[in-house]
């Protein structure tokens, strides 16, 4: 389809609404946008949330807004903070499914079209996860991103929550990653709940996904491609990714029934590899933001931790900044260590 010849479509009914939420995103939202414009299907609804940009992100969104009028475009006056964006942009979605999509992710080439497909195909099920990649620095093509450790090789509908896991897991949490029912998530009584958690929309897809006999979907792709960025978050990793991420597993473990097991493994693997890079790239930059007793504090009990990241609080400064030059160097990233969006709180 041309969409340059699209510019009045109406969406009556979308199988499927994208969901921009946005604040300072100017540097990547093109990119995204483009992805998805590129494949655009009249079978769903792009929407944009800006939640108060102070970098010019606002003048990107009329640009575009100006060449395909059936973007949707929300605008807060002051920043209300991640989760409320977050919330609203579900809340004012149209589709019968969501997807928030982060403003520096993309959507695959050739992904939309099985996206929509398959739900089109599947419409009783709860949560799907996307396939997902990872690409460094520029988004090229699907040939050149980064495969999770476990391929998914075909579609699947299944109401096992493990096998769901199997395959959702390395990027349980991610935001870019997971479609949900606009029905279940209706059904969600007070989300406001979960804000403050650091995983609000963790939450929202675990109760999507809480009844015994739910069907969960899993496409292959790729579908979405993740950025991965030599940037520090501007946050305390043993906080956010350690103490609240164990907080939401734990949660549904209880709640939905998911795998103890199977997700305290994944917390292990998930904190040993974030905990390796966020404390070396710190340590190369001078800027400490994870704490140290905190990260033992929140995984003592886990014998592999011990091996796996302990070791890592040992490695001089200088070790670290060699580690990190070395790195770069070979993945031919560009520029000095910083935080991602200084006072960014979405």
């Amino acid at each position: 389809m041309n969409i340059n010849n699209q510019l009045n479509i109406e969406v009556d009914n979308p199988i499927l609404t994208i969901a921009i939420p946005t604040f300072n995103g100017g540097k990547t939202i093109r990119r995204t946008l483009d992805s998805i414009l590129t494949q655009f299907d009249q079978r769903i609804e792009i929407i944009i949330l800006d939640n108060a940009s102070t970098d010019g992100t606002d003048a990107i969104l009329l640009e575009y807004k100006s060449k395909y009028s059936f973007i949707k475009i929300y605008s807060n006056k002051t920043n209300i903070g991640p989760d409320a964006n977050f919330l609203m942009s579900m809340r004012k979605s149209q589709g019968q499914f969501i997807l928030l999509l982060s403003d520096d992710d993309v959507l695959v080439e050739n992904s939309l079209l099985k996206i929509v497909t398959f739900l089109t195909n599947n419409k009783n099920i709860s949560l799907a996860y996307l396939s997902t990649v990872g690409f460094r620095k520029e988004y090229i093509d699907s040939a050149h991103c980064i495969d999770p450790p476990l391929k998914l090789e075909n579609d699947i509908c299944t109401s096992n929550k493990e096998e769901f896991m199997k395959y959702a897991g390395y990027y349980w949490g991610f935001l870019s990653s997971y479609i949900c029912s606009k029905r279940d998530f209706e059904a969600i009584k007070n989300p406001e709940q979960y804000f403050g958690t650091y995983w609000l929309q963790s939450y929202i897809h675990i109760l999507c996904g809480k009844k015994q006999d739910v069907l969960l979907g899993l496409i292959s792709g790729p579908c979405i491609g993740a950025g991965r960025y030599v940037s520090l978050p501007g946050f305390d990793s043993a906080l956010v990714n350690g103490v609240y991420y164990k907080k939401m597993l734990d949660y549904a473990v209880k709640e939905a029934g998911f795998n103890k097991r199977q997700l305290d493994k994944l917390y292990v693997w998930r904190i040993c590899l974030l905990g390796k890079r966020d404390i070396i790239k710190e340590r190369a930059s001078g800027m400490k933001k994870t704490s140290i007793k905190l990260l033992i504090k929140c995984t003592w009990r886990y014998p592999e931790v011990w091996i796996k990241l302990y070791p890592v609080f040992f490695i001089p400064q200088p070790i670290c900044s060699l580690g990190m030059k070395i790195y770069k160097k070979r993945k031919k990233l560009l520029g000095n260590i910083e935080i991602n969006r200084p006072g960014d709180i979405n």
